[in-house]
């Protein structure tokens, strides 16, 4: 293979749509990895994206819950324990997507009588310790072609009352992906809004009507 693809959160929603997409436009030689909280989506995908490119892609699941506060060396022996080096020895490019995250509803004072660190580990935290993971596994000296993309949020750049956990979270997310940017110049690194999408998450947010137009 000589193509990487790495989707989180590609179970349902926005990421499963992503994952099913970049089967189809690289429908041979590449090696997938999706990673979620739910296996049986995340076997659904799977058995798509298997018929979709006639199985010449292989296809490679992670359940993994992304609020449990593993460290970048837990993410690195997953990296690890999926791919070989001689595998990843013919990477010729990465492609990642950065899709997993959760709203966090409530008031600022509401939000800070809880566990902060919980509140920003799925949005944040864990986003930088796989990202970091992931450098170091296939650095650039290794494979140059690579493609970050951090499927953002419109509300990373504007304040809305009782989303202080999601704005927060978010904004420093993106910033964090500019940051990457400049450290390596020579990679494909984006910060994607995708607008308004109804999903799964778009219910819940009309479910506690906070939903905004």
């Amino acid at each position: 293979m000589k193509r990487l693809i790495i989707v989180t959160g590609s179970s349902r929603g926005i990421g499963r749509s992503i994952a099913l997409e970049l089967n189809r436009i690289y429908d041979r030689e590449s090696a997938f990895l999706l990673l979620a909280r739910d296996l049986d989506s995340l076997e659904s995908v799977k058995n798509q994206m298997v018929i979709d490119s006639e199985a010449k892609n292989q296809i490679h699941l992670v359940q993994i819950d992304f609020s449990a506060q593993y460290e970048m060396t837990d993410y690195f022996s997953i990296l690890k324990n999926t791919f070989t080096s001689t595998q990843v020895e013919k990477f010729r490019e990465v492609i990642a997507i950065y899709n997993h995250g959760t709203l966090e509803f409530g008031s600022v004072s509401l939000i800070a009588q809880e566990n902060l660190r919980q509140k920003f580990e799925t949005n944040l935290f864990s986003i930088w310790s796989f990202l970091s993971a992931l450098n170091l596994f296939i650095p650039a000296t290794l494979t140059p072609k690579q493609t970050h993309v951090n499927i953002s949020s419109g509300y990373a750049n504007e304040p809305v009352a009782n989303w202080s956990g999601h704005c927060c979270a978010r904004s420093a997310r993106d910033m964090l992906f500019k940051c990457f940017a400049l450290e390596q110049p020579g990679f494909k690194i984006l910060n994607y809004e995708p607008g308004i999408v109804y999903t799964g998450m778009k219910i819940l947010i009309k479910k506690n009507h906070l939903f905004l137009t």
